[in-house]
């Protein structure tokens, strides 16, 4: 499992075990909803420090290699962007 899928299960169980407090507790609607929602971040902030830092290096890393692939021309382009060189390109023809 990839570090950010396993980041984003885990605040997703912290959320859902919130719920479940706030509901033994007798919280309902929205107010249930919203102190969850606030509870699972104040929890995540320090119960998944290390997942987070794991995901952002894994984020970071993943970029730099987008970046040095576009530095030395061997980046692929997605079909959105020949969708947009090919409209450039059109947009060009037709201005001259």
């Amino acid at each position: 499992m990839g570090v950010t899928l396993r980041y984003t299960v885990l605040r997703l169980g912290l959320f859902f075990l919130s719920l479940v407090a706030l509901r033994l507790l007798g919280a309902s609607g929205w107010l249930m909803v919203g102190g969850a929602a606030v509870v699972s971040v104040l929890l995540s902030l320090v119960l998944l420090r290390r997942q987070r830092e794991q995901m952002a290096v894994a984020l970071q890393q993943r970029i730099d290699g987008r970046i040095a692939a576009q530095q030395s021309g061997t980046a692929r382009k997605s079909a959105f962007r020949k969708g947009l060189d090919a409209d450039d390109d059109a947009e060009d023809r037709d201005r001259y």
